[in-house]
């Protein structure tokens, strides 16, 4: 994950905006969320997609330090 992190920080600026067409269980979002990046994000799988709304929200309360 920490690959993840690094590649959000060093091909866009705080601020920006990140689209993942397939969300998954949200990595990119929390990456987002903890780098100061705006994020969009698509899936198709309602488990899926509730899983990474979660973790994401999660993150941006501060709760999960999962890149730090």
């Amino acid at each position: 994950m920490k690959l993840l992190l690094r590649q959000v920080e060093q091909y866009t600026d705080p601020g920006d905006l990140v689209l993942d067409t397939h969300m998954g269980s949200g990595s990119t979002g929390i990456a987002c969320a903890n780098t100061g990046r705006n994020f969009i994000g698509i899936e198709l799988d309602d488990k899926y997609f509730q899983i990474a709304a979660d973790r994401i929200a999660e993150s941006q309360r501060g709760q999960s330090r999962m890149f730090t």
